[in-house]
């Protein structure tokens, strides 16, 4: 069985009109989240020190980058965009790639439609299929892929963005399955570079190669008809308790953006749990009565957020101690919370120093468990479960637009995000998707 040659078909199968508005609603929202935390990260130093060094390497002037008023190449659009978009660390998740799925398909994606004048309906198709592909992917080689080390973000990403581009490029079967053999031979990304401007450097490039594996397809460039599922194929090599066969099973029926997470904390995911569950708590206790606080999350959650001694904005998005001593303190998760000033504060740290973090095997992937003992002798507990929190569609969509609004109105002119907001909501209509990258000028 050749499972890369049955997701090609697949693939080519699925058509705009197949697929159900709630998929296409989901799209809509992953893209609006995706144009915020990039406009959030359009000025982080990474990446300037990526348009700096892209700039002087020179380009053609194809592509936007969001929020700057500069063009560059496809393949620089995508890597400079996905690495901003995930420099916050603030873009989406998903449990079956165990990683964020939309910041390697989006900007390798928006890249190509700006270049080639897309349209809203082929460019919602292909980002469906694109965020598809990759989670399958993801769910065929998890858990072991993951606990290995690998950054699935990085090395799952580039299925994704390949996949996507080449539907957007309407590439035939034996082009497709070439394109996600070379999607899959350039995978890389380890999780040692967590904390540091290589996490979502690992976005970019994954956004940049994928593009690139799509571009040499449609010229022909040959690869192997079975990338996946080969004897030395990815499946094989990178996850050797692999299951191949999920990937293409029910391709279209059943949608994994449904399951998407978006972020209401500016920092790492499995942080997330811990603080819904200290915020609830914040109105019953005050910070100078913490005596201690006691936080039980799932192991991962203290493989990837386990700094116990934060020193920098970063680490402290990366810290459970941290996150629970914040949203106990102040009860604002933003961005503007995590500085380098803020983290080391006596008033944070006095906390953040008498928080214990131990790990919890029965509780849910997006559970935590937090309790805070007082000086007077009090105990107050509580667990949460962020995936509960997030089950309210309406209230779901109103923070995503306020969480859009914190980043859009900064940096763009006034009623340019009211445009954005506005070009979204009616993409499927947009015969030319370049136009809302326009808006994304300052």
């Amino acid at each position: 069985m050749n499972v890369t040659l049955e997701l090609c078909n697949a693939i080519e199968r699925t058509r705009f009109e197949e697929i159900p508005p709630d998929v296409i609603a989901e799209a809509k929202l992953c893209l609006l989240d995706w144009l915020g935390v990039t406009l959030g990260g359009a000025n982080e130093p990474l990446t300037r020190i990526l348009i700096e060094v892209t700039g002087s390497l020179g380009a053609n002037q194809q592509s936007s980058i969001v929020g700057h008023d500069l063009t560059t190449s496809m393949l620089n659009a995508a890597l400079i965009n996905g690495s901003a978009s995930h420099a916050l660390d603030f873009d989406d998740v998903h449990f079956q790639m165990m990683g964020h799925p939309t910041v390697p398909v989006m900007p390798a994606l928006l890249a190509l439609a700006e270049t080639r004048g897309s349209s809203g309906k082929e460019f919602l198709a292909a980002f469906v299929v694109g965020f598809e592909a990759e989670c399958r992917i993801g769910s065929s080689v998890l858990p072991f892929h993951y606990q290995q080390g690998w950054h699935a973000t990085s090395t799952i990403g580039r299925f994704g963005a390949a996949v996507a581009c080449a539907k957007l490029l309407g590439l035939d079967t034996e082009r497709l399955n070439y394109c996600i053999g070379l999607a899959g031979t350039q995978a890389a990304g380890l999780k040692q570079v967590f904390g540091t401007m290589a996490k979502p450097f690992h976005a970019g490039k994954a956004a940049a190669d994928g593009l690139l594996a799509a571009l040499l397809a449609e010229k022909g460039f040959t690869c192997s008809d079975d990338i996946l599922a080969g004897e030395m194929g990815f499946c094989s090599v990178l996850s050797p308790e692999a299951n191949p066969e999920l990937i293409a099973q029910d391709f279209g029926r059943n949608f994994a953006i449904l399951n998407v997470i978006f972020k209401r904390h500016a920092s790492c995911f499995e942080t997330h749990p811990t603080i819904d569950a200290a915020l609830q708590l914040r109105p019953k206790v005050s910070p100078d009565e913490i005596e201690e606080v006691l936080v039980e999350a799932v192991p991962v959650a203290l493989e990837i957020a386990g700094k116990c001694e934060p020193s920098t904005g970063l680490e402290g998005k990366f810290s459970l101690a941290y996150c629970a001593a914040l949203a106990l303190a102040d009860g604002e998760t933003g961005e503007e919370n995590f500085t380098d000033e803020k983290v080391v504060s006596d008033r944070l740290s006095g906390i953040w120093r008498k928080t214990k973090v131990t790990a919890n095997e029965d509780l849910g992937l997006t559970e935590a468990e937090v309790t805070v003992r007082t000086t007077d002798g009090r105990e107050f507990t509580c667990r949460a479960n962020t995936f509960d929190l997030g089950a309210d569609k309406e209230k779901r969509k109103a923070d995503l637009v306020r969480k859009f609004r914190s980043f859009a109105d900064r940096l763009l002119p006034a009623g340019r995000t009211d445009a954005i907001l506005k070009f979204i909501d009616d993409l499927e209509k947009r015969q030319n998707v370049g136009e809302l990258l326009t808006l994304c000028r300052p």
